[in-house]
């Protein structure tokens, strides 16, 4: 934001230099950016009044005139037009200097000696919006008025001499985005009274004005405010209040645009001004516009609207979008006769989405998406009113429109000069304090402090220490050396356990990759899961990232298909990232949604199948120390291919792609995936190594083939195994799986090898013999199943 120092001095006494100034503003925080001398390169320039014209004795197009500049007279040639004897206009003298570096020196045109130059507006770096009436293509020619002043310099005369102070302001400032806050901050930062020029409004009055307004949405529009100004004057407006405008970097249009600009820069709340001939039913609402309802703004672009924009209405058609840029025809002509003046004070989120869906920023909706004081609206209007009859630009109603169902609240935080000091590492006593926050219009009663209400980014006891160390002076801290007790960092067990997989799977030739927690809800249908659980994200990057993931294959697929499109033959990929559900947890009460990290391996490849995931899978189990875990068949997992995917409970599951979901990604061979739960695996993992002692005993070997249904499970059959042979089975091992004729259809011949052995004694060939037939009349009785001879 820029700001003259001339218009900084209208709240503040500033007795130091600019460059001063800026130091210490951004010392308490007010960031300066750049200075702008504004008139500094005007050297030797003065006003000047002409004497005579004659034509020059050897060029048709160029004359000759006499110039008095009170100490002489000077000899000036020139083409100019439109001067005349008697005339008043800037003269360049001998060494004189204009904007650009541009130096004027004596000398002969045509063979007539020529001493200075006569300037034009954009010679001396003016605009016609400064000075209407002046000619912008010829020599500047000032008022009769200024005949007085022959011989000064223009840039005394004129004003043109002007500091102009450009600010970096932070987002969490929106106060600081006026001449008011800055005037605020110089005076708190210099030390001096704060020169409040609008303190407190006029009282409402209740008179009925020719126009009505309503609030349909008072959870976007906490507030508006509006008068109403007959008989206005269309006029340029005076040339100071044009100056201040351009030095806040703002074009002059007329005088009612130019007191709304004027009033957003000083008091930063942001006002329009509404012809009121085109207000349908001279009724005006505050409402969420309809879905694909259009709105052609200023900028003559016709803009398509959805139901979440707030839109400032007349009886038949949006004529605003509420805190971002004004509708076409709610502009002020030449012709206007009535307009309402309005201010009010919108949802900053709402101002924000707006703005960025429309691609349309403005002054205005840069200031509200900060988030403004619906207090100010009132002064606002106000003040607008004030400049209208110092203008003499119409005549305001008595009568003013407030709507205000949203009361803003008032900011209280706790006051501690105790923590405060032990926080900043100071010892300012309570009165220094105090003083401190009073410079900034804070107040401190009954051991609070209230904030103003045009600071509502202040809402902790680490806010207050903030304003007060930056008007303290952190130059004034002094250098001290760290006091804390040293420990020694060390990762802790998630972290390690992380590593530790990392490790296992790079080892083994995966590549990490990086993916995003947000998605699109297609990408979910693609992989066919449904959208339960779904968290949406309210301010999205784009269309491609609008909810969170609550699985991590949809992001998998995409980067095995940007691998497969680009001609890699073999890809294997791992991810620990996390997912989220809002399931079985209330979001609108503040409740946090559930979070979990979850370890995704996913490859494709001539020699990659099902039993080369569920290598990897019991890899990461063992390399864990994870004792008891359990492998079933999944056939309910949509992303998974029926019948080729399997559970780990409690875990996660692994398998082969569904082809439907890999013909979606425009993947043509077998893609193998595993989810497993990161968190759960910690959990379940055992980091306690146990050593038993070598047995003295032998141990006995034994085959055992049986014939069995297709449709059993080995995982089943070894189960029964296992609990029938008990403590004496010491390994268990399938090693064969055969299908033939032979064998019988349907069938197949599963072959184990069995070791027992106790730690207690020699077993007998009796004791295993009975051991064996137990588990085949187990098997037989469970599975029906034959054995193999």
């Amino acid at each position: 934001m820029k700001v003259s120092v001339e218009w900084l001095k209208d709240y503040a006494d500033i007795d130091v230099s600019t460059k001063e100034l800026a130091d210490r503003l951004t010392m308490t925080g007010s960031k300066v950016e750049a200075i702008e001398y504004k008139g500094a390169d005007i050297k030797n320039v003065v006003i000047g009044k002409i004497l005579s014209i004659d034509k020059h004795p050897d060029a048709d197009k160029l004359v000759v005139a006499s110039v008095d500049v009170k100490t002489e007279t000077l000899q000036i040639v020139t083409g100019a037009t439109n001067i005349n004897v008697g005339d008043i206009i800037p003269i360049v003298k001998d060494g004189g200097e204009l904007p650009g570096g541009v130096k004027i020196k004596k000398g002969k045109l045509r063979g007539v000696e020529s001493c200075g130059m006569m300037c034009a507006l954009e010679e001396l770096g003016l605009t016609i919006e400064e000075y209407p009436n002046a000619i912008e293509d010829g020599i500047f020619i000032l008022d009769k008025e200024f005949e007085s002043e022959l011989g000064k310099d223009v840039t005394e005369v004129l004003g043109l001499r002007e500091d102009i102070i450009e600010f970096e302001l932070t987002s969490n400032r929106p106060d600081c985005m006026s001449v008011e806050g800055l005037g605020r901050e110089t005076a708190a930062t210099l030390n001096v009274p704060f020169k409040n020029q609008h303190v407190g409004t006029e009282a409402t009055c209740k008179k009925e004005l020719p126009i009505k307004v309503s609030i349909d949405a008072p959870d976007l529009c906490y507030r508006y405010v509006g008068r109403v100004v007959k008989n206005v004057k269309i006029a340029p407006s005076p040339n100071w209040l044009v100056r201040r405008l351009n030095a806040a970097g703002v074009r002059a249009i007329n005088n009612i645009v130019d007191i709304t600009n004027y009033v957003m820069i000083e008091l930063g709340q942001p006002m329009h001004a509404f012809d009121i001939n085109y207000v349908e039913g001279k009724t005006i609402t505050v409402r969420n516009a309809t879905k694909g309802e259009k709105i052609t703004t200023l900028d003559e672009i016709e803009r398509t609207l959805t139901e979440e924009m707030l839109v400032i209405a007349d009886s038949k058609k949006p004529i605003a979008v509420a805190g971002v840029m004004g509708g076409e025809n709610s502009g002020i002509l030449d012709t206007t006769e009535t307009v309402v003046f309005e201010s009010a004070m919108f949802n900053p989120n709402s101002v924000r989405k707006t703005a960025r869906t429309l691609g349309l920023r403005t002054e205005a909706s840069s200031r509200y998406e900060k988030g403004l004081s619906a207090e100010n609206a009132l002064k606002v209007i106000n003040r607008a009113i004030e400049l209208v009859n110092e203008l003499g630009a119409g005549e305001p109603e008595e009568g003013i429109i407030d709507v205000y169902p949203t009361k803003q609240k008032q900011v209280k935080v706790e006051f501690d000069e105790n923590k405060i000091n032990a926080r900043l590492g100071t010892n300012i006593s309570k009165e220094e304090m105090i003083n401190i926050l009073e410079k900034l219009e804070f107040k401190v009663e009954e051991g609070y402090v209230i904030a103003p209400c045009f600071r509502q980014d202040v809402e902790l006891i680490e806010d207050i220490s903030e304003e007060i160390m930056r008007m303290y002076g952190y130059d004034k801290l002094e250098s001290t050396l760290v006091c804390a007790e040293t420990t020694l960092g060390k990762k802790n067990k998630f972290q390690k356990i992380e590593d530790k997989l990392k490790n296992l799977l790079s080892n083994r030739g995966l590549h990490e990759i990086y993916t995003y927690g947000f998605i699109n809800e297609k990408a979910l249908e693609k992989v066919n899961k449904s959208n339960d659980g779904v968290i949406k994200i309210m301010n999205p990057l784009s269309e491609d990232y609008t909810i969170m993931r609550t699985t991590t294959i949809a992001s998998f697929m995409e980067n095995l298909s940007s691998n497969y499109n680009k001609k890699n033959k073999e890809v294997g990929l791992f991810e620990i990232a996390r997912v989220y559900s809002d399931i079985e947890k209330n979001i609108e009460k503040g409740e946090l949604p559930k979070e979990e990290r979850i370890l995704t391996i996913g490859m494709y490849g001539e020699k990659v199948d099902f039993y080369a995931l569920k290598g990897y899978v019991e890899d990461i189990i063992n390399t864990l120390n994870i004792k008891r875990y359990e492998i079933v068949t999944n056939k309910e997992n949509a992303s998974f291919h029926p019948g080729r995917a399997a559970d780990i409970v409690g875990l996660g599951t692994f398998g082969e792609v569904n082809p439907k979901v890999c013909n979606n990604y425009d993947i043509s061979v077998p893609v193998y995936i595993a989810e497993i739960n990161f968190d759960e695996l910690v959990k379940l993992s055992n980091e306690e190594i146990k050593y038993k002692e070598i047995p003295k005993y032998p141990a006995v070997e034994r085959d055992l083939a049986i014939i069995v249904d297709e449709n059993i499970e080995v995982g089943d059959i070894e189960k029964t195994i296992t609990k029938r042979a008990k403590k004496v089975l010491e390994e268990l091992k399938l090693f064969d799986i055969y299908r033939s004729e032979s064998v019988g259809e349907n069938k197949k011949s599963v072959a184990y090898s069995l070791i027992f052995r106790s730690a207690e004694r020699t077993l007998t060939d009796d004791e295993i013999r009975d051991t064996i037939d137990n588990i085949i009349k187990d098997l037989e009785k469970e599975y029906k199943a034959e054995l193999r001879k």
